[in-house]
């Protein structure tokens, strides 16, 4: 794959423990991972999203409610926060984009501030805004 991206198959419990990390989720990712993952990197970086030659490296493939869905950790990656954002809610009917933040609590009942706090992490990301 390019850019030295691996997919790790993890669970909802292993999901549910990322609490002091951020990502971009996109849901219902049928067929070849591999293809979603370059897609991506490659339409975030064309939109000026992912900067400097930068790609997302770390991806994790997960199934809730019978869909396949990536989580695309922004942990050091390059990248522009604000244009992914906006990127996120344009793309959002076509890619179901999410931040695990949200999905976290929305999708999965994780209480966000008793887990962090148990936790006591920080997350550092290299963002342009």
């Amino acid at each position: 794959m390019k850019g030295g991206c691996t997919v790790k198959r993890i669970t909802t419990d292993e999901l549910r423990t990322m609490t002091d990390r951020e990502g971009l989720i996109i849901q219902g990712c049928g067929g070849e991972l591999s293809e979603w993952v370059n897609g991506i990197n490659e339409l975030l970086t064309q939109e000026g999203i992912l900067q400097n030659g930068d790609t997302f490296k770390d991806v994790f493939a997960f199934e809730h409610d019978g869909c396949t869905n990536l989580l695309f950790s922004m942990e050091n990656v390059d990248l522009h926060m604000g244009k992914l954002a906006i990127w996120r809610l344009q793309s959002h009917s076509a890619f179901g984009g999410t931040w695990l933040s949200d999905y976290l609590p929305n999708r999965l009942g994780v209480h966000m501030d008793e887990a962090t706090a148990q936790q006591g992490g920080g997350l550092e990301m290299k963002q342009s805004y």
